[in-house]
């Protein structure tokens, strides 16, 4: 990927979570009024993914998108090995897949050698998680614009047998530049797998989003022990612990962008999936800071999942890249659990 540099960032946050005049720059402080993004309609899906529900529920049509989320950071370029939507980093999986776990003789040491097509777990030189390290990340002044179009929806939710997943229908997407990729799930890791500094968090969403070429660009949160998260309250009421049998409730309504912290400052870099195919050409985006989470929230995930975090991979030549300048290293706090 191409990266460029000394261009502005700048961050304007959605009329689902904050006011439409509040623009934040690069450092996550100083406003820009000229940059607030205006309300957009949403376009018509990329692709349509038909029946999401057993009983052949079809996709709902896409509808009018709440003001955006902008965030800073540049379009991806297609890979000749990109990720596809695979395992449960993505919608559907094999009809019988090889199986795997999180330790074991089939947890992640081994996961390259339970089959072929598992080979990249073992191989890969662009694997997922990393340590995302302050020291390392190259700091940059503007990176081409994502816009965040979510909205609210009734909440069907999976126990897949490795993870907690929250699938949504067309509608909900990012724009990279005029890229659009579709939002069609989120899942969680208790503890997290990416590292912040050489430290696990308790937690950890990713929200994983596909073009109409099946290329993903995944959005990552960690959460840090806390106070009680509001918007997880309501899906925690619903934890399925039979495997396999999604739940409609449509009592809940879900729109993940109330999990995305207030400062918007990320971490960028072109990774893989981190479950079996292990898949490259995934777009990475992970958010500095943390959200708060209970520990008593945590303790409910982590009783139904278990430990699910892939350990962290070897960055190899790989850059990684934050949304905010070198300089704001000077004024970084840390927050360990």
């Amino acid at each position: 990927m191409k990266y460029f540099q000394k261009t502005l960032i700048s961050v304007a946050l959605s009329a689902l979570i904050f006011s439409p005049s509040i623009v934040f720059s690069a450092d996550g402080h100083d406003p820009h009024p000229k940059s607030v993004t205006q309300p957009k309609m949403a376009t018509a899906p990329l692709i349509d993914l038909g029946a999401e529900a057993t009983g052949g529920a079809t996709a709902a049509p896409a509808m009018a998108a709440p003001e955006p989320v902008a965030v800073k950071a540049p379009a991806p370029k297609p890979d000749a090995h990109a990720a596809k939507a695979d395992g449960h980093d993505a919608p559907h999986a094999e009809a019988h897949p090889p199986h795997w776990a999180y330790s074991g003789s089939e947890g992640p040491r081994y996961w390259g050698e339970l089959a072929k097509e598992f080979g990249l777990c073992k191989t890969g030189k662009n694997q997922s998680p990393i340590d995302l390290k302050e020291s390392i990340a190259v700091g940059t002044t503007g990176l081409s614009g994502f816009d965040v179009y979510y909205r609210d929806v009734p909440m069907k939710i999976v126990n897949n047998g490795h993870t907690i997943q929250v699938s949504l229908p067309l509608g909900s997407y990012i724009k990279i530049g005029d890229h659009r990729f579709e939002l069609l799930q989120y899942h969680f890791h208790t503890p997290s797998e990416h590292q912040k500094n050489g430290f696990n968090y308790p937690m950890e969403v990713h929200l994983v989003h596909k073009d109409g070429d099946g290329n993903l660009a995944v959005i990552g949160v960690i959460f840090q022990e806390g106070k009680e998260n509001e918007y997880l309250a309501d899906m925690l009421m619903h934890l399925p612990k039979e495997v396999g049998k999604e739940q409609i409730v449509k009592t809940v309504t879900v729109n993940p962008s109330k999990m995305f912290p207030m400062n918007k400052q990320f971490f960028k870099y072109s990774g893989s999936l981190t479950t079996p195919p292990c898949s490259e050409g995934v777009y990475w985006m992970v958010f500095k800071e943390p959200v708060e989470v209970s520990p008593e929230q945590i303790q409910q995930m982590n009783e139904i999942m278990g430990e699910n975090a892939r350990p962290v991979q070897p960055q190899n030549s790989r850059s990684l890249l934050k949304s905010y300048p070198d300089r704001d290293a000077q004024n970084q706090m840390y927050e360990f659990y």
